[in-house]
């Protein structure tokens, strides 16, 4: 990779800085932006972690996301929902119940369309300045050196964490957690300049559609749509949220079988060799 992982730090941080003073701009999407913004944080959160920047460096960035969660989540819940297919023979006793949590889900993505305030931007903007403070303290080859046991912890989190995948009940929080560890693996290849694992790429993105299923099943339940009052529409989600679980296990075995023959883990020694 050679010399430049603190400026491609920097870079992800210029780059979520522009986009957060794109949201003030009447002529861009607010929901592309923050989107943008999210995947970026999410990149800069893991580059972080990789090269063991301090716990307030990466609160920093989180706390960004967490700023602006709900307009993405309420725009990925009604995606989630439409994909469901609800136009195919539904029971007529619970076409009420689709048609106001449709009209409920639209509101809310429409609303999600509005700028945030100024003062959130500004405040944003600041958890940006704090991580360019610290990466400025940094000198490239004390990052290069921290790089081993970088992807080393992140293998190891990662392989805990697709083994605790199963199909029981009380397994259902651990595919958040592996997409959380998969997308972090993914972040350090592409941080340092490697091809993605295409078996990864693959399992992130079915552990990301059990999770956008996952938060509309607890917007349903926080809103009055239990399975109680509402069985046929959980059974349908019961049914697919089944579906993408088995797909999930199946595709983390063969990702796990890729990574055994990975080259990643052999060639991140090279860039600490350049410092």
């Amino acid at each position: 990779m050679g010399p430049g992982l603190r400026e491609r730090l920097v870079g992800l941080c210029d780059a979520m800085e522009a986009r957060l003073h794109g949201l003030r701009d009447s002529k861009r999407r607010v929901v592309d932006d923050v989107h943008e913004i999210r995947k970026l944080g999410k990149a800069l959160r893991g580059g972080l972690a990789l090269v063991g920047m301090d716990r307030p460096s990466l609160r920093a960035v989180a706390a960004i996301g967490r700023l602006l969660a709900g307009p993405r989540d309420a725009v990925s819940c009604l995606k989630t929902w439409r994909h469901l297919g609800w136009d195919d023979a539904q029971s007529e006793v619970e076409i009420p119940a689709v048609r106001a949590v449709t009209a409920m889900l639209e509101k809310l993505a429409h609303s999600a369309g509005r700028r945030p305030p100024q003062e959130a931007v500004a405040w944003a903007v600041a958890r940006i300045d704090e991580v360019r403070a610290a990466l400025a303290g940094q000198t490239e080859a004390g990052l290069l050196e921290k790089l081993p046991h970088g992807v080393r912890r992140l293998r190891r989190r990662m392989d805990k964490r697709l083994g605790k995948l199963g199909m029981r009940r009380r397994d259902a929080p651990a595919f958040h957690q592996a997409r959380k560890a998969v997308k972090a693996w993914l972040g350090a290849q592409a941080l340092l300049g490697e091809p993605a694992d295409d078996t990864c790429v693959q399992l992130a993105a079915l552990l990301g559609d059990e999770n956008d299923l996952s938060a509309l099943e607890d917007w349903l339940n926080a809103r009055g749509f239990s399975k109680a009052v509402t069985p046929l529409m959980w059974r349908r989600l019961g049914e697919l949220h089944h579906t993408l679980r088995a797909d999930g296990v199946a595709a983390r075995d063969a990702a796990t079988r890729g990574l055994q023959h990975g080259k990643f883990q052999q060639n991140f020694g090279l860039a600490a060799k350049l410092c």
